[in-house]
């Protein structure tokens, strides 16, 4: 049963022309039309920019054709999706993962599992859906597919090969149909049509607007009201990291800011400051529109003696050969600025961390030197006074500048390997007779991928210790984590009371929205007694996880974790410390344990600076149980910390983390 948000959305009739539109034009290498035995363009229902049923259509085709018609692969590629699901608005859906490789057989499981009976769209409409990767890196997603050819992730489709039948897709459309959308190798939507030598409705997205030199205050203030309308309307975790008041205050000290006008770039600032620790810091909220200070690749500075901060302690990190000797010295101020206030302003400039995590701040106060300056597009001379009392007057160079800095990151040195070892999904390596390194890089695998995976982990089943090792792990997909935790698992799993919340709002600001529209609706949710918002349950995540039959570990595990393990890499450890199978290794995890908002997002764009952000509009609970290890808005405590230092990442050429590990195994053996 869904709900829509306080906006009445006006489902007028849909009237869909199925004549064949003459738009065809000459390619060299058109794509297959994707209903088998017809000519491309024949059926073509709905087309990009136009208007269906109160929605605009921005980038899918619809084709009907009768029910079970073939469905065609339209290029070479391989599947890099495969599901059924429903879709509630164009820019809405949502998708039901089983282990069946077809979809009648995933469509007979999900009403066995009583899933037809609360669908907030009629039965027809649950569908089949695949996306497929092309050889040029584009990606074709085409739903209202049945059938039973079997599909794997991962699995390579020639042009042409049978990938279903025609059923139903979206339900403002009333005959048999499929639809069909393009995105670039980037993710970005692209043209349905051209690829079909077609003639193109479709629009690209206003990329090409030139933001303004200068901001009235008039200006100034609609773009800043609208930001703080869109974070209040559309972020579900606003209430647990920023309270009223420091709302408030932020505005205030904006507006004053503006009082004359202000210039582009400082006002970018102000709306880079929103998303930072003073305001809106999480994992997955971001600007999407570069920073003229930082972000200017033909245009940037670097200092002969860079900072760090560590513990609380500023020092010398980096240098330029001439100033080698003083590598590592404490320091006393920058430019007049003493080193507590050169802590407290980087403190305030630090983003992309959930709730109270630390160790991805420490990481950030570490290697950032720019936090102080927050601009490295100019030339520039810096005061340095050390403890030792030497004073350094610092002379920027514009990069790159052939100077030699030291230390010298080499692939010698432990950080490097680490991040050397992300180059390969997964990999495992012998440390000695009675112990092997696992490690996994993301959790984004498919079946294919999923499937060598496990073979590899068959020939190390018999080793009594397993290191598996999370860092640099930016997450990936939750049953690919509950598939590999089932390996490791030796007792069922106590089930997780997961969900999923929206804001209960009328989303006023979806007006400035690049992606959604300001009709916007979340099916599947509903009200529950007592709380604000609007919940349905994650069975993606919730439910218990049963041992792998056919393979499972029985020796002792060990996890390294640390602030680059986020998402996903952030759940799979958590997932074996409750069941008491894993200890860990090294320092609390980069994301939340609690909670992640890492699904859907809203692409703000305001409307005079032009400057673009990211808002989640989703917050996904994992589990509300909070304690020792899973503090309230901390990631997966580690049982043995590693804290974090300068060598671990400058200097060292072995890895503190993993010596720690074996040290832990040999204490045992």
């Amino acid at each position: 049963m869904g709900f829509r948000i306080r906006v009445a959305l006006r489902f007028a009739a849909a009237v869909f022309v199925f004549s064949v539109l003459s738009f065809k034009v000459s390619a060299q290498d058109v794509w297959l039309w994707p209903v088998k035995g017809y000519e491309a363009g024949h059926g073509l229902a709905g087309w990009p920019q136009q208007e269906m049923g109160g929605e605009l259509n921005f980038g899918y085709i619809f084709i009907a054709a009768p029910e079970g018609a073939e469905v065609v692969c339209p290029a070479d590629g391989t599947v890099s999706h495969f599901s059924v699901g429903f879709h509630s608005t164009l820019t809405s859906s949502s998708s039901y993962h089983f282990d069946s490789d077809n979809f009648n057989a995933i469509f007979d499981e999900l009403a066995a599992n009583g899933e037809y009976e609360d669908l907030p769209v009629p039965a027809e409409y649950l569908c089949g859906d695949i996306t497929i990767r092309t050889d040029d890196g584009k990606s074709i997603f085409i739903s209202g597919l049945s059938g039973n050819v079997p599909m794997k992730t991962g699995m390579r489709l020639n042009k042409g090969d049978i990938i279903g039948e025609v059923k139903y897709a979206y339900h403002k459309m009333k005959e048999p149909h499929i639809m069909l959308n393009v995105y670039d190798r980037d993710g970005t939507l692209d043209d349905p049509m051209s690829p079909f030598g077609l003639k193109s409705t479709f629009e690209e997205p206003d990329e090409a607007a030139v933001a303004p030199e200068w901001l009235t205050r008039e200006q100034a203030e609609e773009d800043l009201a609208i930001l703080m309308e869109a974070y209040k309307e559309c972020f579900p975790s606003l209430d647990e990291i920023v309270t009223p008041e420091r709302m408030r205050a932020f505005e205030a000290d904006a507006v004053e800011a503006f009082r004359e006008g202000i210039s582009y770039e400082d006002f970018y600032d102000i709306v880079r400051s929103s998303v930072s620790s003073r305001l809106v810091h999480d994992s997955h909220v971001k600007l999407y529109t570069p920073n003229p200070k930082i972000d200017n690749p033909e245009q940037i500075y670097v200092p002969n003696v860079a900072h760090g901060i560590s513990g609380g302690r500023v020092f010398v990190k980096v240098v330029s050969g001439q100033y080698r000797e003083h590598l590592g010295k404490r320091i006393v101020s920058i430019d007049g600025i003493p080193s507590e206030e050169i802590v407290r302003i980087s403190r305030e400039r630090v983003i992309m961390f959930d709730g109270g995590n630390e160790s991805r701040v420490e990481r950030q106060l570490l290697m950032n030197h720019w936090f102080l300056y927050n601009d490295t597009s100019r030339p520039r001379t810096t005061v340095i006074v050390l403890e030792d009392g030497a004073v350094i007057r610092d002379e920027w160079d514009k990069w790159p500048s052939g100077k030699k800095y030291y230390p010298q990151w080499t692939e010698n040195s432990a950080y490097m390997k680490n991040l050397m070892s992300t180059r390969m999904k997964f990999g495992f390596a012998r440390l000695d007779d009675s112990t092997v390194l696992f490690r996994i890089s993301t959790f984004s695998l498919n079946d294919t991928e999923m499937d060598e995976l496990r073979d590899s982990l068959s020939h190390y089943m018999d080793r009594p210790n397993m290191i598996i090792d999370v860092r640099n792990n930016p997450g990936g997909d939750v049953r690919v984590v509950k598939k590999l935790a089932a390996v490791f698992l030796n007792d069922t799993s106590a089930g997780l009371d997961s969900y999923r919340m929206v804001k209960d709002t009328a989303f006023r600001s979806m007006r400035y929205s690049l992606n959604y529209p300001e009709t916007a609706i979340f099916s599947g949710y509903e009200k529950r007694k007592g709380r604000s918002g609007f919940y349905k349950a994650d069975s993606e995540v919730s439910g218990k996880i049963v041992p792998d039959a056919s393979l499972n570990y029985k020796g002792r595990v060990y996890v390294l974790t640390d602030e680059t393990s986020c998402s996903a890499a952030s759940l799979f450890p958590s997932i074996l410390v409750k069941a008491g199978r894993a200890e860990t290794v090294g320092r609390e995890t980069g994301s939340g344990y609690h909670y992640i908002t890492a699904y859907d997002f809203a692409l703000i764009r305001l409307p005079n600076s032009l400057i673009t952000v990211r808002i989640p509009l989703v917050k996904c609970v994992f589990d509300e149980v909070v304690s020792e290890r899973f503090p309230a808005g901390r990631g997966l405590m580690p049982d043995y910390e590693v804290p974090l230092t300068y060598e671990e990442i400058y200097t060292s050429e072995t890895d503190p983390v993993l010596e720690k590990a074996l040290e832990l195994v040999r204490e045992r053996q």
